[in-house]
């Protein structure tokens, strides 16, 4: 909540504050991304390494953390190849919104996009509201080439949650302004068309 209201030094502190009582590989992950808003790439380094840490402790925690780790380093543009193997793996363990979504994501980093495309319509399965996934969505579509549904998610993402993410808010009103500016841009050239045809 700190993060998304740009109050990023109590963020910084709060994280701390979870990572000592559980030490989620997601909170040490959200603490770097917080770190790399603040231009402290040093620490967002440091974060970055204690969630594979995390990930590697032992082989149990490794099968506890696949997903968190396959979605950390697709988040991250890292060991691509790894995050896409791990997350298949999850998917044979659990087949829920989440690691369809994990799965996704992984595909569309690694350059799949129709695979990332049929990953996320089950991540997109009746009643799922989270920003993340509509995000997530939103950039797959983008991708495609499907400007209507890739604005649609990404507006829902927003909507739902304009601060959903301390990096990916941003992203998102970013792709969905320049999907705008394509509509815009495409609806002056056909008009153009029609004029010269005249």
């Amino acid at each position: 909540m700190r993060a998304a209201q740009g109050k990023l030094d109590d963020a910084v502190e709060l994280y701390k504050k979870a990572l000592a009582v559980v030490p989620f590989p997601e909170y040490a992950a959200a603490l770097g991304d917080v770190y790399q808003k603040l231009q402290k790439p040093e620490q967002a380094q440091t974060e970055y390494a204690l969630v594979e840490f995390i990930g590697h402790l032992s082989q149990v925690n490794q099968e506890i953390h696949n997903r968190d780790l396959a979605f950390f380093y697709a988040d991250h543009d890292i060991k691509l190849d790894q995050s896409l193997s791990l997350a298949r793996k999850e998917l044979d363990i659990r087949r829920d919104v989440y690691t369809w979504d994990v799965l996704a994501w992984s595909l569309f980093k690694n350059g799949k996009m129709q695979e990332a495309a049929d990953a996320i319509a089950h991540a997109l399965q009746p009643g799922t509201v989270d920003a993340q996934i509509f995000f997530h969505a939103g950039m797959i579509y983008e991708s495609l080439g499907d400007v209507s549904a890739a604005k649609t998610f990404l507006q829902r993402a927003l909507d739902l949650n304009p601060h959903f993410h301390v990096q990916h808010a941003e992203v998102a009103r970013a792709a969905l302004a320049r999907l705008e500016s394509l509509e815009v841009h495409s609806g002056d050239t056909a008009q153009h068309e029609v004029l010269g045809a005249e």
